[in-house]
């Protein structure tokens, strides 16, 4: 074998999954910390969107206001979206802090389209992160179907809520 490829090869700068991230994380271990990190952030919002149904949504709907509920429901999709938001810039944020890539704007278009699985471009992790970039499709994909069932349990909901008020309505 040629001298100078087997070289090339074993002087790669190539940093693999098995490697230190700044020194003392795994890669599995730091993707571990951000998605604890996330999950407690997708927690806090999704409190506040079910004690703002709570305090909000029922009363209107109980009152017989239901473009005041509609618009509670909708102020809630904002307020999940803005966790989701959230959510990708922690994972950004993150990725630069540790140096696995360099920039905030490519951290989070890289970050953003892997958070939603839409898996945009190339990896941006040229040291090839592949775990870490799992964990945060991962993340994206559980956190995105606990704020679909929040906000469809709110809606429906909300939708009979509007039927027996229809009901009672029409009955003699």
């Amino acid at each position: 074998m040629n001298d100078s490829l087997v070289q090339s090869l074993t002087s790669s700068p190539m940093v693999h999954d098995s490697e230190l991230i700044a020194g003392f994380f795994s890669p599995l271990w730091f993707a571990a910390t951000i998605l604890f990190l996330v999950v407690i952030n997708h927690a806090l919002f999704a409190e506040l969107v079910l004690w703002i149904h709570g305090r909000f949504m029922d009363p209107f709907l109980e009152r017989g206001s239901p473009l005041h509920a509609r618009l509670v429901g909708y102020a809630c999709i904002l307020i999940m979206v803005v966790g989701h938001l959230t959510e990708i810039v922690i994972w950004a944020t993150s990725l630069v802090a540790t140096g696995l890539i360099p920039s905030m704007n490519t951290a989070l278009y890289y970050c953003g389209s892997t958070y939603t699985t839409l898996g945009y471009g190339t990896d941006p992790m040229a040291n090839g992160r592949n775990a870490i970039t799992v964990v945060i499709a991962l993340s994206g994909m559980l956190t995105i179907a606990v704020t679909t069932s929040i906000l469809m349990s709110q809606f429906s909901r909300y939708h009979e809520s509007r039927r027996i008020a229809r009901a009672k309505a029409s009955a003699p």
